[in-house]
């Protein structure tokens, strides 16, 4: 238990007041019973009235000195390493194998839950990209933070293309560079783990990405698609712009060789999982704090403030 204001509690020296003021009448009382020849009660009547004047202000000083109950939930993570899960959110990442059947995303975030609880002591973030990367949480081990990141906030067209791509494809995976050049991931941080789930229908890719994802990161890339995959509108057609890339698993096998990456199917759950430990490795983690809360306790030394005014107005009222 903690106080926030413990200076408060000297309010309780007032309770010195209302003790003099029953003295100084008890002491009058006694004269005049003195003088009249009248027996007065015994000094332990006063007893539990003492202790009512006593008590009220005390309890009163202790709910101004707002004592809480600190509440911590501790984790154990690494802090020599760290990764982000990246969703590709195009268009093309909602389709799927029926009119009610999940879509590509759907999958992608199931296994992105299923990866976060296989490496429990590594911090995670999550980020989603289209020709551009928007980091939706930076990298953390709170398991129901990064739940919810990846329920809520991931979605198709979030972030939506900077610029319109009517005839070729919104995605590009140079849209990953600035998520390595920049300060997402935590400077002290020694390996860095790069999981993108994508669909492999992107644009192509310049000779400057191998350049800059080579020796800063360890990409793994997780082909989420399926042949004769479509989009669906919500009335169950299917769009008929659209048609599942046969050519994606080539091009995705190509970049993660560019990028000395690795690259598996949405089925090979077992293997990302390996070939993640293995790009981060073992070391020991370090205790932090997950989650703090404090519960105030002012209230109940406030309702039990009322005993001792209850007792002393029933008193009086004798």
């Amino acid at each position: 238990m903690q106080f926030l204001t413990p200076y408060a509690s000297l309010a309780a020296l007032a309770a010195l007041i209302p003790l003099a003021a029953l003295a100084l009448t008890q002491r009058r009382a006694t004269a005049v019973r003195r003088v009249l020849g009248v027996d007065g009660p015994g000094r332990w009547t006063l007893v539990p009235v003492a202790l009512a004047l006593l008590l009220l202000p005390c309890l009163v000083a202790v709910a101004a000195a707002q004592p809480v109950v600190v509440h911590q939930s501790t984790v154990q993570e690494r802090a020599d390493a760290q990764a982000f899960i990246v969703f590709d959110t195009s268009l093309s990442m909602g389709a799927s194998a029926g009119a009610h059947k999940a879509d590509r995303l759907a999958r992608a975030k199931a296994l992105a839950l299923r990866l976060e609880r296989a490496l429990p002591d590594l911090p995670m973030g999550v980020a989603s990209m289209t020709d551009r990367a928007l980091p939706n949480l930076m990298p953390t081990t709170d398991r129901t933070l990064f739940d919810r990141t990846v329920e809520q906030s991931v979605a198709i067209n979030r972030p939506p293309p900077s610029q319109p791509h009517p005839l070729a494809r919104a995605t590009t995976f140079e849209a990953l560079v600035p998520l390595v050049q920049s300060q997402y991931y935590a400077r002290f941080v020694q390996r860095r783990l790069l999981v993108v789930f994508t669909d492999g229908e992107s644009a192509k890719i310049s000779p400057v990405f191998r350049l800059t994802l080579q020796r800063r990161v360890t990409p793994v890339f997780v082909h989420v698609w399926a042949a004769g995959e479509r989009i669906y509108a919500p009335n169950g057609k299917a769009d008929s712009h659209y048609a599942a890339d046969p050519g994606s698993t080539a091009a995705l096998k190509d970049l993660a060789a560019v990028t000395n990456g690795k690259d598996y199917s949405e089925a090979q759950f077992a293997q990302i999982v390996r070939a993640s430990r293995d790009a981060v490795g073992h070391a020991a983690a370090h205790t932090t704090i997950s989650a703090y809360a404090r519960e105030p306790l002012a209230p109940w030394f406030i309702l039990g403030a009322l005993v001792p005014l209850a007792f002393l107005v029933w008193r009086r009222n004798l």
